[in-house]
């Protein structure tokens, strides 16, 4: 586990990814180094950008929250947090059935996301959505 890195999985639609480059641009300006490969997370956070859209899309969203539960559960990681269309539908049920996720947020909390991680919300970008 890396300190001060931040992996960042972002799934679903093209807007997600953008969503999740805005984030990350948030996380550098304040120190963290960014990471986007869910298949080797290293970082002490991680946050998930999560698309609800179709079945298939919830599912993948689901499993990819267990895998970085399973870090967690096992010390490799300190903090997970979920964010995104799946987590704004369906966040009191998340929540209950997954409560290792340190909080879910919705698909336009990030602000709120890097207040509770002590972040300023520096970057202003245009085109925001």
């Amino acid at each position: 586990m890396k300190k001060n890195q931040i992996d960042i999985v972002s799934l679903g639609c093209s807007k997600n990814l953008v969503d999740s480059e805005l984030l990350m641009k948030q996380f550098e300006v304040n120190g963290y180094h960014c990471v986007h490969d869910s298949k080797n997370p290293q970082g002490e956070i991680a946050v998930i950008n999560t698309c609800g859209f179709i079945e298939s899309a919830k599912e993948e969203s689901i499993n990819m929250i267990l895998e970085f539960v399973n870090r967690k559960n096992e010390g490799r990681l300190n903090k997970l947090y979920v964010m995104g269309c799946l987590s704004q539908r369906y966040q009191k049920e998340l929540e209950k059935e997954i409560p290792e996720v340190d909080k879910f947020y919705g698909k336009f909390n990030y602000k709120q996301l890097l207040a509770d991680l002590g972040m300023a919300d520096i970057v202003t970008c245009s085109g925001q959505r």
